[in-house]
């Protein structure tokens, strides 16, 4: 069915661009039946209220069809509908392996067609399980530390015109055909609980083959399959999906006829707390052809076939990469050589090494604390084979640090021998701040950098060195602050969300950590990590499937909780769990000699009690509007009657009428009953009153932990709005504070409120990103309208600042908010992408002071006033570029 028809003479000036299918470009091998497009707009005379009014979209088996406009996979024909985000696939049933190619064009605002889209493309993966028609291998007799070689040898008769190798390990792995290392991911798969579910990766591989002899070779490591509570071993899983231009079908799988030999790099120290190791690389044993066709293999061993027990998925998250390169910047010693990288980061480290004999072993330590040679067992060592020039580099293991202890080497190298390279998931970022502060300006891109140094192989970890678990409650609190408005991580947030519904117990207890499981400290705040990050990720995107998928999951934990509430109020649970670590409250808050909980509230105290009370009443409040957005009603009125109960009883428990607080003055006992509704609205501003006294006064600083970190932040930015107070607090550099680890010369943050403490890139304290983007920035989504389509700026203009620029990336486009003071006006530059509108509150004491283009309101194309509002006029704004000016 065409979009339209006759002859149009005139073209609209909407570009389509920005092609995405389930959150990521051009993704090869999904399992997701029902895929989802999502598409940006831009008008190249930036129209106002410029919008799509209709859309096509073709998706073709391939580019040859779409180009002659020919949707043989699915032609949604004219859809009238603005929407251009998420829009879900209805054409004919996809299989296994099929290759989409897909466009799309719409109509905008007076109905003129777009020029089609540039064609983006779509893979499905292995819909079924019968589809691997190989069992997984294994070296049979190797030790789990022993790095693997595996390869296969076969022959094509005819060029390949297709071919698709999907790859599934348990453990690491690194992919070559015919000796070309296939794609630049390291680490492959991202991490999930591995004794569950494992990911498989899908390469084309179709212009690596040649006609005649082909090799598949894969580089292995056990990875986290050592770590202790992942009840599993390493193992191999490969299917290959491929045609030939005569159109012959070629299939290959994993099997015992598949050749291994134990590899020329083993894993060194252990898989657990305290200790994750390094690797040792034997040069002496690397043969470089050993992935080539024409190496000899007949001495390697045949391959085992083992049993494992999981599912296996598509990975559809970002990869881990190299995503940066770090230069040392300082060499001393006479060898040992102690090297300063510059900063702390997590990653690989490259050593080029000059006239080492052979038999010399290299000793390389990593420390994230100049005082220290090795933190948490971060050690690597290599042999050397005595050739001019060697390099060390890392390949199975990554470290978190800065200061490196090199012994070994025969001269002192130089700094350019000798680098960093960062790894991470490869998130694109699309979030930027600037200001007149440049103590404002480090604190954003800090909190960022440590996010990022944490973001690795798929989650968000707390440390890169001494743990590397994704615990939940900073998974949550840098989700909100740092990932969603900073950068683009649909997918991502996707994927994390279903490694915490794979960490749920059968009696709807969720782990602490994802997607490790283990026996590590938490509470309610670290469980619920589904059901926040799966709410704050349908806020940014208007995702309801994520809600969809979590939604059991939410619902058993709720019932859970349920199960341990006694006499109104929800009471510890697991009590004979290291000693109330699985009843957490707040963790790691500012603390003195005075303080007995020493900044740790265990699940004993009534401080954990109260705090886990309000987590309980937060989730039961997330999960009513979850069952609202999916069409539960029933779901709504029953756990929106527990929430209304648990709401009564708290109050009655923990209030002193007499003082206006709960349990005492600190700001996350005050701040989170707020938050979570339980204080009741006429008691409000003598509660606030106390609070405000107490964050102002006796404790003037951010008193919060890991755990309290969301709480306290997302009061004071989205709810209470008290951006003065933050203003404050993050220009002081004492301690404790932000600008206090910088004028320490901290690079990322680290795990504790003080400069002595063992770990220097922890993610206890991100998340304060988040008041840059929506407090000075003011950009922050509409509750009456989740997803962006229509959402609110409202910046601050708090202190001496006199400007803040503001950007980032909706699924509509770019949206920007900079504010300037100029003498005795502000002037506010705002850019609302096409197909999407905002609400903008300017700084103004009168309507009549605010001019936009020049001209005043009333004369303004594309701005409707709708009210004064405290001390800023509010107005409606369609799509376009605007300059507000206030007087």
């Amino acid at each position: 069915m065409a979009l339209l028809v006759g002859i149009f003479p005139a073209r609209a000036d909407v570009l389509v661009s920005g092609l995405q299918c389930e959150y990521l470009t051009d993704p090869l091998g999904i399992d997701v039946e029902m895929p989802r497009f999502t598409w940006k707009l831009s008008d190249t005379n930036h129209t106002r209220g410029q919008k799509q009014t209709g859309y096509q979209v073709l998706v073709a088996s391939s580019p040859a069809l779409l180009a002659q406009d020919h949707g043989d996979v699915w032609d949604s024909g004219q859809v009238l509908s603005s929407q251009s985000a998420l829009v879900p696939f209805a054409g004919k049933k996809l299989t296994s392996s099929e290759d989409c190619y897909w466009k799309v064009r719409v109509l905008d605002q007076d109905n003129k067609p777009s020029a089609w889209s540039s064609i983006a493309r779509f893979s499905m993966g292995l819909l079924e399980l019968n589809d691997w028609t190989g069992p997984w291998i294994k070296h049979p007799t190797a030790p789990q530390e022993k790095h693997i070689w595996f390869r296969k040898t076969f022959t094509l008769q005819e060029k390949a015109a297709s071919a698709f190798l999907y790859v599934a390990s348990v453990g690491y792995h690194e992919l070559y055909v015919n000796g070309q290392k296939i794609d630049s991911r390291v680490l492959a798969p991202s991490l999930t609980r591995i004794d569950k579910r494992v990911l498989y990766v899908t390469y084309d591989i179709t212009n690596a083959l040649q006609i005649g002899d082909n090799c598949i070779a894969i580089w292995t490591s056990a990875g986290w399959s050592r770590y202790e509570f992942f009840k599993t071993k390493a193992a191999l899983r490969v299917q290959l999906n491929a045609k030939t231009i005569d159109d012959t079908a070629v299939s290959l799988a994993s099997d015992n006829s598949w050749r291994c030999n134990i590899s020329s790099s083993e894993d060194i120290g252990d898989c657990r707390y305290a200790d994750h190791g390094g690797e040792q690389i034997d040069a002496q044993k690397y043969d470089a052809n050993w992935n080539a066709v024409n190496f000899d293999d007949a001495n390697w061993t045949p391959a085992a076939t083992v049993d494992v027990n999981v599912v296996l998925s598509a990975q559809m998250v970002e990869p881990s990469r190299m995503i940066e390169t770090i230069d040392a910047q300082s060499i001393t010693g006479n060898g040992p050589y102690k090297v300063d990288m510059g900063k702390n980061f997590c990653g690989w480290i490259s050593i080029k090494m000059n006239h080492q004999s052979a038999g010399d072993i290299v000793k390389i330590q990593v420390s994230d604390n100049p005082g220290t040679e090795q933190a948490f067992g971060q050690k690597s060592i290599y042999i050397c084979n005595g050739t001019p020039l060697e390099i060390f580099q890392n390949r199975f293991n990554y470290t978190g640090g800065r200061y490196l202890t090199i012994d070994g080497l025969r001269s002192k190298p130089a700094l350019s021998d000798i680098e960093g390279h960062v790894i991470a998931t490869d998130l694109n970022r699309v979030g930027h701040f600037t200001c007149s502060s440049d103590l404002f300006n480090n604190i954003y891109e800090t909190d960022l950098w440590t996010y990022r140094a944490n973001t690795v192989e798929g989650y968000t970890e707390d440390c890169p060195h001494r743990e590397r678990l994704g615990y939940g409650e900073v998974q949550f609190a840098s989700a909100w602050g740092c990932g969603f408005p900073n950068y683009n991580v649909g997918a991502f947030y996707t994927n994390v969300v279903r490694d915490w519904c794979d960490v749920q117990d059968a009696n709807g207890w969720i782990n602490h950590t994802a997607p490790q499981i283990n026996k590590h400290y938490g509470g309610a705040m670290w469980s619920s990590a589904s059901l926040n990050i799966s709410w704050e990720c349908y806020k940014n995107y208007g995702d309801e499937r994520i809600l969809s998928n979590s939604y059991p999951t939410d619902k058993a934990w709720l019932d859970f909780l349920a199960s341990n509430v006694r006499n109104g109020l929800l009471q510890p649970y697991n009590t004979n769990y290291n000693n109330g670590g699985n009843f957490l409250g707040d963790w790691a808050r500012p603390t003195d000699s005075t303080d007995p909980l020493k900044g740790k509230e265990f699940g004993n105290t009534p401080e954990a009690l109260l705090f886990n009370n309000c987590v309980y009443a937060m989730n039961l409040g997330t999960f009513v509007e979850i069952a609202k957005v999916l069409g539960k009603s029933d779901d709504a009125a029953v756990y929106g009657k527990k929430l209304e109960d648990l709401k009564t009883n708290v109050q009655a428990h923990f209030f002193n009428a007499d003082q206006n607080i709960y349990i005492d003055t600190r700001q996350i006992h005050l701040a989170f009953p707020m938050l979570a509704g339980i204080t009741p609205d006429n008691l409000k501003p003598a509660v606030m009153a106390n609070f405000d006294k107490e964050i102002r006064e006796t404790r003037p600083y951010l008193d919060m932990g890991s755990s309290g970190l969301p709480v306290l932040l997302k009061f004071l930015v989205e709810n209470a709005e008290q951006n003065d107070i933050l203003f404050d607090h993050l220009s002081k550099t004492t301690e404790p504070g932000y600008g206090y680890f910088l004028s320490k010369g901290e690079t990322a943050w680290p795990e504790y409120w003080n400069d002595n403490c063992p770990s220097r890139i922890h993610t206890c304290y991100t998340g304060i990103a988040s008041w840059f983007m929506k407090g000075l920035g003011g950009i922050r989504e509409d509750p009456n309208q989740y997803g962006y389509q229509s959402f609110i700026i409202k910046p601050a203009l708090v202190g001496n600042l006199t400007f803040a620029e503001t950007r980032t990336e909706s699924l509509y486009g770019t949206i920007v908010s900079r504010w300037e003071k100029k003498d005795d006006q502000v002037q506010m530059n705002v850019t609302i992408p096409v197909n999407s509108t905002a609400t903008v509150y300017v700084p103004a004491t009168d309507v009549k002071n605010v001019t936009e283009g020049g001209v005043a309101i009333p004369l303004a194309n594309g701005v409707k006033f709708l009210r004064m509002e405290g001390t800023y006029a509010v107005f409606q704004a369609q799509s376009g570029i605007y300059q507000f000016v206030s007087r």
